[in-house]
């Protein structure tokens, strides 16, 4: 998890940012997979957390292996909140860099990007959860809880609306005789609002 305050305020540290970073290289350098759910505390609005090929290949004279390298194209993300600032510009720039895709806006439950905090009179998107390609493609569901009832039943006390995340993730692991077993599991995270002060 990773809470990154906003530019100016007083509780700015670059350092969770760049820790961040080396977290994400790390696990990538072992061929893991990368999930983020957090407050982030930037807005992103609607520009690109991934670099679009066919662009970097037409730059380069290359248009044929951009058709030839794309096996799935990612969804262009949408979002309600059209601000954006200067970590927010930090965060897309590590999604491009990392390969990672801001997953809110993208998948299904969460087509329009919906608001995630209702703060000081006005709302933002500025809760994400973030992943890996991978990740991307196993996303059965995300939802920003907006229902009052719901909300209020699982810790309603914050300005943050909970989201909620479902994957399908084949499982496969190689018993002794080499012979693949997979199972199909189905995760799913919510809101833990005993959990609030840790965070």
């Amino acid at each position: 998890m990773v809470y990154a305050t906003l530019i100016g305020s007083k509780h700015e540290n670059e350092s969770l940012f760049q820790n961040l970073v080396a977290n994400i290289g790390e696990v990538q350098t072992l061929r893991g997979i990368v999930l983020l759910g957090e407050d982030f505390n930037v807005c992103t609005a609607t520009l690109p957390d991934t670099i679009d090929t066919n662009d970097l290949c037409e730059l380069l004279q290359a248009p044929k292996f951009a058709k030839s390298k794309q096996p799935n194209v990612v969804a262009m993300r949408q979002n309600r909140d059209a601000s954006v600032g200067d970590w927010g510009r930090e965060l897309l720039d590590l999604c491009c860099d990392a390969r990672l895709l801001i997953l809110n806006g993208r998948t299904p439950g969460d087509k329009s990007g919906e608001f995630t905090c209702l703060a000081n009179g006005g709302r933002s998107t500025v809760d994400y959860i973030i992943g890996s390609h991978a990740v991307w493609q196993t996303v059965t569901h995300l939802e920003v809880i907006i229902d009052d009832t719901r909300y209020n039943a699982i810790g309603g006390d914050s300005d943050h609306r909970p989201l909620r995340l479902r994957l399908n993730i084949d499982c496969s692991f190689v018993k002794p005789q080499h012979t693949v077993v997979t199972k199909k599991l189905l995760l799913k995270f919510n809101y833990d609002k005993s959990k609030v002060e840790k965070y």
